[in-house]
């Protein structure tokens, strides 16, 4: 195991994190026993030791090869096997949870870690794998309440449709070939995949703030996690609910002008994870109507009175469904071939006419199709104009969606809102 020759200070480092990370851990299962008037394997003193056992042994096992380390973690395997089945006899609870014996192993294993060389890991990143996984068991045993309270809110049908998702992201996905077909070279199977995931995940974000607060919570989370996952499912909801009763008028107008503002930092996601090197350009245009979209946001909260019906459904649906995905995807491939014919007959014009086009009904696609152009030389000016011109017309839809089923009092209000926004932004890329 001696690969690397170790510093005093490197020394000292790995031990002090193997301290500083028993003590996190320890200290919330001692604070979860108190809480719970239970006994427990380990608290503030029994974890660091733990912890500075797997360094000491891990260190130990660098010049007398691995046998302390496993002698040690197999000590600690049935120290903590004997205490589990001791405890479970004694309160003849056959349903007692493990949850503290693995953190005690996890601990052992997380303190060993920046001893152990590793291929290819140099003794800084082990010091912060070490760190960050410390980090995150300290994080999952304290937020026990919250994890298990959302799984209660899980339904069959969401697990079912998640887990499906799942197998096509991580099973199907690597298997489409990775090579273009058709005209112009555009429609690469594999490419297409990454983007429904790409965008299905970006709106499981979305979903799940949802589905931990609901609408009950307000309509800050409703609006901005509505405005991940469909800006557009707002905007129908909610003007109708304000055209009903007209004292939630003005919420409902913020939380639709909210749900198309988060929108525009959406489709900068977006871009960033397709193309790194159009965000800046981008950034521009899309900045000005986020900034001018949440000042006129804040206009309107000092005006709204009353938030929306906590009973009102906001028209969200768990977006890891197979059949939506497949239709994401054709939409996608669809409008990624219209981009590229229009480019070819027309050049720029015809490529913003299919942004405008396409932002009649739907943002995402229309992006990531131009962000692809722009990965295989299309200028960065033509891109940033399409991506913007796809933006401002969505935004213009759900102004006159507002005006049409909310009528003039919600429909004036998001317009206020979202026409100084679009026009702010049109007007930075022209300039730009």
């Amino acid at each position: 195991m001696l690969d690397e020759t170790m510093a005093p200070l490197q020394i000292a480092l790995g031990f002090a994190l193997a301290l500083a990370v028993g003590a996190a851990v320890g200290l919330e299962r001692e604070r979860h026993a108190h809480a719970e008037h239970k006994p427990a394997f380990g608290g503030a003193r029994t974890f660091p030791l733990v912890s500075l056992l797997g360094a000491l042994m891990a260190y130990l096992s660098r010049s007398l090869g691995p046998s302390p380390l496993v002698v040690g973690f197999a000590a600690l395997a049935a120290l903590l096997g004997m205490g589990y089945w001791g405890s479970r006899r004694a309160s003849g609870n056959s349903q007692l949870g493990l949850t503290t014996e693995f953190s005690a192993l996890i601990v052992f294993a997380v303190g060993a870690l920046p001893f152990v060389d590793v291929a290819g890991v140099s003794f800084p990143h082990r010091l912060l794998l070490s760190g960050a996984l410390g980090t995150v068991v300290m994080s999952l045993l304290a937020l026990r309440r919250p994890i298990h309270e959302f799984a209660e809110r899980i339904s069959y049908e969401d697990m079912l449709a998640t887990v499906r998702f799942a197998l096509v992201s991580v099973v199907a996905l690597p298997l489409l070939p990775d090579r273009a077909f058709g005209p112009f070279d555009v429609l690469n199977p594999f490419r297409v995949g990454v983007v429904v995931v790409l965008i299905a995940g970006i709106s499981f974000v979305g979903y799940v703030a949802v589905r931990l607060y609901g609408a009950r919570k307000g309509l800050g989370v409703t609006a901005v996690a509505g405005g991940l996952v469909s800006s557009t499912a707002v905007t129908l909801t909610f003007a109708a609910r304000g055209k009903e009763q007209a004292r939630l008028a003005p919420a409902c107008a913020l939380a639709i002008s909210l749900a198309a503002t988060i929108m525009f930092l959406r489709v900068m996601v977006e871009v960033a994870a397709i193309r790194p090197a159009l965000l800046a350009p981008t950034a521009g245009p899309l900045g000005a109507m986020l900034a001018a979209g949440t000042l006129g946001c804040l206009l309107l909260w000092r005006r709204a009175k009353a938030p929306p019906d906590p009973e009102e459904p906001v028209g969200l649906q768990n977006p890891f469904r197979l059949r939506q995905a497949l239709r994401l995807g054709l939409v996608y491939a669809v409008i990624r071939f219209v981009a590229a014919v229009a480019w070819d007959r027309f050049g720029s014009g015809g490529l913003l006419f299919s942004a405008g086009l396409s932002g009649l009904a739907d943002v995402d696609a229309i992006t990531i199709s131009v962000a692809r152009m722009h990965e295989q030389g299309l200028s960065s000016d033509l891109a940033v104009a399409a991506v913007t011109v796809a933006a401002a017309t969505n935004t213009l839809v759900k102004v006159g969606l507002a005006l049409a089923l909310g009528g003039a009092r919600i429909g004036m209000a998001v317009a206020f809102v979202l026409v100084p926004a679009t026009a702010v932004g049109v007007a930075v890329a022209a300039i730009a």
